[in-house]
Formats: C-alpha cells, sequence, structure tokens
C-alpha cells in the first residue's frame, strides 16, 4: 500500500464546469447500466428456461426484478460522488483515494487496487481522467470505472499521476 497521507494534486472546477461534468457522467452510467439490465434479461431468461426448466413467464417474472434492481442499486452505491453542486467542487487526489468535496473514493485498500488508467476524450473535446477499480469479489474479480474532468491548465499533471500510479 503506497503512504495514502500525502496529497497528490488538487483540481478546482466552478459549479457550471462540474455541472457539466456530472451530466454527461450520469448519462453515460445510465447508458452502462441499461445495457446490464438488458444483458441480464439475455442471459437470466434463456438460461432459467433451459437448466430450472421454468417457463417462459415465470423466467421473466424471476429476471425483470433483478434486471432492473441491479442496475439501479449500481448507479446508486458508484457514484454518490456525482451530484450537481451551487459552489464549485474541490478535488483532492491522494495516492489511495479521491476526495470529491465530502466524498471519498477509495482507490486502493485489502481488496481493491487500481486496473487501469487513462485520459478520455468526450464529444464535448473535455478531457477525463479514467480509474478502472478492480476488487476481489467471492465469484472472482470485478471492476469498475470512476471518471473525474481534467482542468484544461492540468493535463500534464494528469499525465503525471497516471505515470506515479504505473510506478506503484
Amino acid at each position: 500500500m503506497i503512504n495514502s497521507s500525502k496529497i497528490l494534486d488538487t483540481w478546482l472546477f466552478t459549479s457550471n464546469e462540474w455541472n457539466d461534468f456530472v451530466s454527461i457522467e450520469k448519462e453515460n452510467k445510465k447508458e452502462d447500466n441499461i445495457y446490464l439490465g438488458i444483458g441480464i434479461l439475455i442471459i437470466c431468461i434463456p438460461g432459467l428456461m433451459l437448466f430450472r426448466g421454468t417457463n417462459f413467464l415465470t423466467a421473466l417474472a424471476f429476471s425483470v426484478p433483478f434486471a432492473l434492481l441491479l442496475p439501479f442499486l449500481r448507479i446508486k452505491f458508484s457514484s454518490p460522488h456525482l451530484k450537481n453542486n451551487s459552489r464549485g467542487t474541490i478535488i483532492k487526489i491522494y495516492p489511495n483515494y479521491l476526495l470529491i468535496n465530502t466524498k471519498k473514493i477509495e482507490l486502493f485498500g485489502k481488496r481493491k487496487w487500481i486496473m487501469d488508467m487513462k485520459i478520455i476524450t468526450t464529444p464535448s473535446n473535455q478531457k477525463l481522467l479514467e480509474f478502472t477499480i478492480e476488487w476481489m469479489t467471492s465469484k472472482g474479480n470485478t471492476n469498475d470505472e470512476t471518471r473525474i474532468p481534467i482542468p484544461k491548465d492540468k493535463e500534464q499533471k494528469a499525465l503525471e499521476i497516471i505515470e506515479f500510479y504505473k510506478k506503484h
């Protein structure tokens, strides 16, 4: 584990910059979770019919609640930091976590680590720093992406942060 008390950088955003990012990111998360729900239906309905011998309506009755509930819970728990803000936002980047206003997003822990980091560009030409965070579950590893906007004057610092994590 890395020394978590040393701050790597602080990024400041106006309320308009942050709120624009939040609307884009919420749409991305929503789209990802719609695909997850559809995937659950596509796999569960035939799976229940083939392996459990249920009819279509019973398989549908069991699959639909999971297809709705899992994406909803995933959005709820994976993005508490994605809230519109009228004052502006401060992101502090520490070696083991991100602090977005008062919300802490763990990057490293006993069973959590950064799998990948990269800079992506949105269709509106905004640059985002994407952390792919992986963690252990009882059935194997899983992961999720956390993205934060990169201020225009911090693009070089974002590259340095990526290099820092590659070394550690």
